[in-house]
């Protein structure tokens, strides 16, 4: 494993006044700093010491630090759609000695979780439609006169998703805001009539949002979820991929970074002797099982996992990824590069790596140091799929 991408690092912060020692690695989005809305959300946010607690969005968990010294007598739960933030999380829950709180990866706390908790704290996703979908869960989960507080930055959507809070719940209030960030609050009342988009697929709980895709050997249904990339459809580059991919039958087939799974199932449905599905999003690997399970793919499963870790051991015939090269919005192509070299060491003789990238991202090198053979099979105007061969 490429050391810039797996190795956790530590560094302090200061919020409220409160020293924090922040647990994070390379891969997750702001995980180099503690942003400005959690310093703010920080200094305005004062439970009741016995309250119970939900923070969705919690990173690397830097203002669960806090929360949890104002809640002597009550409960935390954190939880963040990135595999690689809760487990960043619980690390720094344990380097500040915090006890009275726990990391989940559940992507939903329904139906178990409705009517528990005091507030919810909702930092804000750069998914707007994935911020609906917890405002919906969130007003689940209060019990009535619980609050929602809302925080985020000007700059990633927070004031529409204020807003959106404000049609579903009734009325928000403005706890504090500046350093381009807002903190806002609603109470859970007499709710006004639903929003249409708090119905729709994907976002109403316990729901999906399906759509249709064309894949080798025909059209298909697949289920997604907000927050997942390219959620609504399947996007270019893998589309590009999936027409110019040979997925012969009886391979061993490795999708790394799955998403819902459209190349794990393409390949599944191709007869590929197993398929394993790779993806360090909760909320994708939820979706690619439940395709799975409605599809009756008896040879394919999907993982959670950073990078490549959960199958190491195994052996592949074929490697194939659309790999992801961001980090929140910045371009970061350290767990694609870590990808390219943890599936060296997976391939079977004979086998290959395939993958889709943009054409600026410069893959070549990264393959070209592993792989005995690199080659540009196709191109076009946006994307390249680049083959390694053993």
């Amino acid at each position: 494993m490429h050391d810039r991408y797996s190795q956790p690092f530590t560094f302090s912060a200061t919020l409220s006044g409160e020293a924090v020692v922040v647990v994070s690695k390379p891969g997750l989005p702001g995980g180099r700093r503690v942003d400005d809305a959690v310093a703010l959300a920080a200094e305005l946010l004062a439970p009741a010491p016995c309250e119970r607690v939900l923070l969705l969005g919690c990173g690397h968990g830097a203002l669960g630090v806090p929360l949890a010294r104002r809640l002597p007598r009550g409960q935390l739960v954190l939880h963040d759609p990135s595999l690689i933030a809760v487990r960043m999380a619980r690390c720094t829950l344990e380097a500040n000695g915090v006890v009275n709180a726990q990391v989940s990866e559940r992507v939903s706390q329904l139906p178990e979780g409705a009517g528990t908790f005091d507030r919810v704290v909702l930092l804000a996703p750069q998914s707007r439609a994935l911020g609906r979908r917890w405002l919906v869960e969130a007003r689940a989960l209060l019990r009535p006169g619980g609050i929602l507080t809302v925080a985020g930055a000007n700059a990633e959507g927070v004031q529409p998703l204020i807003a959106d809070t404000a049609v579903l719940f009734g009325a928000t209030h403005t706890l504090g805001y500046g350093r381009g960030c807002r903190v806002a609050e609603a109470r859970h009342g007499d709710s006004p009539p639903e929003p249409a988009w708090a119905r729709a697929p994907g976002i109403a709980p316990g729901t999906w949002h399906i759509l249709q895709a064309e894949l080798p050997g025909g059209g298909v249904e697949l289920a997604s979820l907000p927050g997942v990339f390219s959620y609504e459809r399947i996007d270019a580059g893998t589309a590009f991929l999936l027409q110019q991919l040979e997925l012969g039958a009886g391979l061993r087939v490795l999708d790394v970074g799955c998403g819902y799974g459209p190349i794990g199932v393409a390949a599944a449905r191709a007869g590929a002797a197993r398929v394993d599905l790779l993806d360090a999003s909760l909320l994708a690997l939820a979706a690619a099982r439940e395709n799975i399970v409605r599809l009756g793919l008896l040879r394919a499963e999907a993982h959670a996992s950073d990078a490549l870790e959960t199958v190491a051991g195994r052996r592949y015939d074929l490697v194939v990824s659309n790999p992801p090269f961001h980090a929140g919005r910045q371009v970061d192509t350290a767990m694609a590069e870590a990808f390219i070299g943890q599936a060296r060491a997976l391939l079977a003789p004979g086998g290959r790596m395939a993958l889709v990238a943009n054409r600026f991202l410069p893959y070549e090198r990264s393959l070209g140091a592993f792989f005995a053979r690199v080659a540009t099979v196709a191109e076009s105007r946006s994307y390249r799929i680049l083959v390694g061969e053993v």
